[in-house]
């Protein structure tokens, strides 16, 4: 078994209420427990070496049992490791994805506006009152419609190249060679799967910053997320920092609940800081963990 972090993901037999979850942690720790879906801890008085005998102890007390044809327990299994040079082009792939997804949800975000539906509702009426025509303003409003899709997209793609010229240009420069700042992939079946990073923030000194939280959308609901956001949390409490910080955007509502969830406080909102994020209001909310105040925490 390498160094990193195996979760089994256990799907529900008939008999049980909730899926669990079988965590193998890090060696030479060799803990493991078991959680259910909502992440409470149900025992931790196991140690092995190796998983399967987890899994067998697991079995013993009736929290799954072996496959059993096509009504049997389904497994799902990851594992959790820092960035080597040779995971440069999927770690920008899966980064580069994950964020041109947000492109539709962005663009209905700003539909929702009011200043902007008030705009739209005037230049409509305007154009249907000066040209006593119907087409006119039809067209009109199709094509400014089609401007605020693409201003959308350029802000999200403005985003991805300065980031990729920035940080994501060398992963090992910025993140593995700095003493509080790491890089971490998601393995499963010998694919990396998702990506986090964290690194000192420098808009709150003292802290650790999460950043390039990505899990690939056929890999979303194994607990991946949750699994990377631990391991930032562990690293920032060993190297002795108070808190994580994040920022995510106002649209990407999984991520905010999976980041409440873990127990992320919010502390702020805040507009983009250029004129097209003001255009359309787009807004960046701050999380904030406090994670030596959380050593007893039942989730850990």
């Amino acid at each position: 078994m390498t160094e990193g972090l195996l979760c089994i993901l256990v799907r529900a037999t008939e008999s049980q209420r909730s899926p669990f979850i079988l965590t193998y942690c890090h060696v030479p720790l060799s803990h493991f427990w078991i959680r259910n879906i909502r992440g409470k801890r149900l025992r931790t008085d196991w140690q092995t070496d190796d998983w399967s005998l987890a899994a067998d102890k697991a079995q013993q007390i009736g929290v799954f049992s072996p496959l059993k044809g096509a009504g049997g327990v389904a497994m799902a299994g990851f594992q959790i490791r820092k960035y080597r040079d040779e995971d440069e082009e999927v770690v920008k792939e899966i980064f580069t994805l994950g964020m041109i997804e947000h492109v539709p949800t962005s663009f209905m975000y700003t539909l929702k506006q009011p200043l902007i539906q008030m705009a739209l509702m005037c230049i409509f009426c305007a154009l249907l009152t000066s040209s006593k025509s119907f087409l006119l303003p039809v067209l009109a409003i199709t094509l400014l419609l089609a401007g605020i899709r693409q201003l959308v997209s350029y802000l999200f793609n403005n985003y991805i190249e300065t980031s990729l010229k920035e940080d994501m240009r060398s992963i090992t420069e910025s993140y593995m060679g700095k003493r509080d700042a790491c890089f971490w992939v998601a393995e499963s079946d010998g694919r990396v799967v998702a990506t986090v990073a964290c690194l000192p923030c420098e808009m709150q000194q003292g802290c650790l910053e999460l950043k390039r939280m990505s899990v690939r959308r056929t890999h979303r609901g194994l607990g991946i997320g949750k699994a990377l956001c631990r391991t930032v949390s562990d690293f920032t409490r060993e190297r002795g920092f108070p808190a994580v910080v994040l920022y995510t955007s106002v649209v990407q509502t999984d991520a905010q609940k999976l980041y409440e969830h873990m127990g992320y406080a919010k502390i702020r909102e805040f507009l983009i800081p250029n004129w097209e994020g003001k255009i359309i209001n787009f807004t960046i909310i701050e999380y904030r963990l406090e994670v030596q105040e959380r050593e007893n925490d039942p989730l850990k």
